[in-house]
């Protein structure tokens, strides 16, 4: 009998790779990193600004078995259930940082 364990860092990496689907398919430049010695990180970017980007990673909530799409910082920017939410988000903060 085989064993299957899915750590933490391979589910962060999942709930990313559903995210960069999302804004991949609006335009984003969307780079995931997963360094063995860091958190899983989705780098965004405007293709005609790469400058312009943003990091986002997913972490588990404090209470319960939910996760969340969090920028780099810390703060949260929506459930890990609902991508679109995430990418709406970061989409509008990366469009802001663009229009400056």
């Amino acid at each position: 009998m085989s064993v299957l364990m899915i750590t933490e860092a391979e589910t962060a990496l999942a709930h990313l790779e559903r995210l960069t689907d999302v804004l991949r398919s609006a335009g984003w430049a969307v780079e995931v990193a997963a360094p063995a010695d860091r958190r899983p990180t989705a780098h965004i970017a405007d293709p005609r600004l790469p400058r312009v980007g943003e990091s986002v990673i997913a972490v588990r909530e404090r209470s319960g078995d939910g996760w969340s799409y969090c920028y780099g910082w810390g703060e949260r920017i929506a459930p890990c259930a609902d991508p679109s939410a995430a990418a709406a988000a970061v989409g509008r903060v990366l469009a802001a940082r663009r229009d400056n």
